[in-house]
């Protein structure tokens, strides 16, 4: 069987992402003003506002600091002007302009580009917030969330001096004194419910352990906390910042409250408002405690710049030992049972002794089955791409029940991983798209091995490890072979040598 669809993984404009973010460019989308205009129009704001701000930048000690939160815009650069592609929030920690937030807030990721950073300062608790300088990060750390901005300019782009900037800060507090029970407030700009900033109250509920992080790696907490706040402020009620919420804390079992429209999942040849969001990360009810973002901080103020992203272990990961051959193809006989196809979107086929597969339209998905069925295997192919686009992508599909459920793995041209799938037409990311090393650079052959066991699914290049998870669905199914495109059509990959065998007892 042979099927395709469009692909998963387009981005699309602010405006369809965050409800905040409409609100802010709201000028913009209707009226065709490029942000540029839209920043010169709010900060005329900010000069009529501009009785609102501590002028005198003391330290802010009160039991709620609203004035030190910001909202902070992650800008990418489209037909020569800026536009907005997400927003979070973040806390003032000093008079000249440094900023803590979370690092998925300002770092780009595989479909965006962060071209510039754009801090909207808090005039006051009843008023959306001026969009006022530009930043830059001098420190961020994946693995924990944290990242440390500078404010570097106004938001004319003149350069500024950071001893004349005199803003309200709060100041950092002690995370490691906080007990259970005791009161916490948390600030930040929501993407609901309104585009000023928000308070909610809550207590620490818990603390949770990590190896690398020790025993209060997350304080976890009763407040509630939307989508937005990311990288915002929480104080104890001394008003002093104890910690960051951050999206990638321990949530809720299912539940997802930050996420991205990025995926055509309703196969209109769109993404739009009708599709489903993709979570990037659980229910927000956990903060970072500031204690590890103090050598950051450090860092930051001593003007170090250094980006730490998030590498993933490979000493515990181990693909099974293959058993038994349950099914191999070379593709020397073109009836061995994987389905064609030929169109304008693309072509599958047998060509020269391997299974070719063609895509000519952007942002799409081709792929092939053989018709069989099975529990619990190993599969490994070679793959060769004869003509390259740049990020094409290319993997194996496991457990597929028909169109509409199945896992894929991938790899990419561009060096990402990923495994993602579809459940009831309904796309899921299970492991996000993350660069590894170890994917080799230039066109192959190189062999791709998935492991689709009934309690974990794993993913490897060339006998390396790149990622082992788990997921409940599709433990049997059919196996297949998979062909992508993100932003360049033209990929023309080759697959030869499957092997699929169970696991060794």
């Amino acid at each position: 069987m042979t099927e395709e669809t469009t692909n998963n993984k387009k981005w699309i404009t602010c405006g369809v992402i965050f409800i905040i973010v409409a609100c802010l460019v709201v000028v913009f989308i209707f009226a065709g003003i490029g942000l540029n205009n839209l920043f010169s129009s709010n900060n005329s704001s900010q000069e009529q506002n501009s009785g609102n701000q501590d002028s005198t930048a003391l330290p802010l000690d009160s039991v709620v600091p609203f004035e030190a939160v910001v909202q902070i815009l992650a800008l990418y650069e489209e037909q020569g002007e800026l536009q907005v592609g997400w927003s979070g929030s973040g806390s003032i920690i000093s008079p000249d302009g440094l900023i803590l937030t979370n690092a998925h807030v300002v770092l780009s990721d595989r479909y965006f580009e962060v071209d510039a950073l754009a801090v909207a300062i808090t005039v006051d608790d009843d008023r959306p917030p001026v969009i006022s300088y530009y930043a830059e990060v001098l420190q961020a750390d994946e693995a924990l969330d944290i990242a440390v901005l500078q404010i570097i300019a106004d938001i004319d782009d003149n350069p500024i001096n950071r001893d004349d900037l005199n803003l309200p800060y709060v100041l950092l507090g002690e995370s490691e004194n906080l007990n259970l029970g005791d009161e916490i407030f948390i600030l930040g700009y929501p993407d609901i419910g309104g585009d000023t900033i928000t308070l909610t109250t809550g207590e620490v509920s818990g603390f949770t352990r990590e190896s690398a992080f020790g025993n209060r790696a997350f304080i976890k907490t009763s407040a509630t906390i939307a989508g937005g706040n990311s990288g915002g402020l929480a104080t104890d009620s001394d008003g002093k910042l104890i910690g960051i919420p951050t999206l990638l804390g321990y949530g809720g079992d299912g539940q997802f409250i930050d996420c991205r429209v990025l995926v055509d999942t309703n196969r209109d040849g769109v993404t739009d408002d009708k599709d489903s969001c993709i979570p990037t990360g659980g229910f927000i009810n956990a903060l970072r405690p500031v204690r590890l973002a103090i050598p950051l901080i450090e860092a930051a103020r001593a003007g170090q710049v250094a980006i730490k992203y998030i590498e993933i272990p490979t000493e515990d990961m181990d693909i099974p030992e293959p058993g038994v051959v349950l099914f191999q193809d070379d593709f020397s006989d073109p009836n061995s049972g994987w389905g064609s196809l030929s169109g304008e979107y693309g072509s599958v086929d047998y060509v020269d002794n391997h299974l070719q597969i063609e895509v000519l339209e952007d942002n799409y998905i081709i792929w092939s089955t053989p018709q069989k069925s099975f529990n619990g295997i190993i599969v490994a192919v070679d793959i060769e791409v004869l003509n390259p686009v740049g990020d094409g992508e290319y993997g194996i599909l496991c457990g597929y029940q028909d169109t509409d459920n199945y896992f894929a793995l991938e790899i990419s041209e561009d060096g990402y991983f990923s495994i993602w799938k579809y459940v009831d037409s309904e796309y899921f990311s299970v492991v996000d798209w993350e660069p590894s090393s170890l994917i080799p650079t230039g066109n192959g052959p190189f062999t791709l091995t998935a492991a689709c066991l009934e309690d974990s699914i794993s993913l490897g290049v060339n006998g390396e490890v790149l990622v082992e998870t788990s997921d409940p669905d599709f433990s049997f199914g059919d196996i297949g072979l998979i062909a992508s495109t993100l932003e360049a059509a033209g990929l023309k990959v080759i697959f030869d040598n499957i092997v699929v065998t169970d696991i060794t007892p």
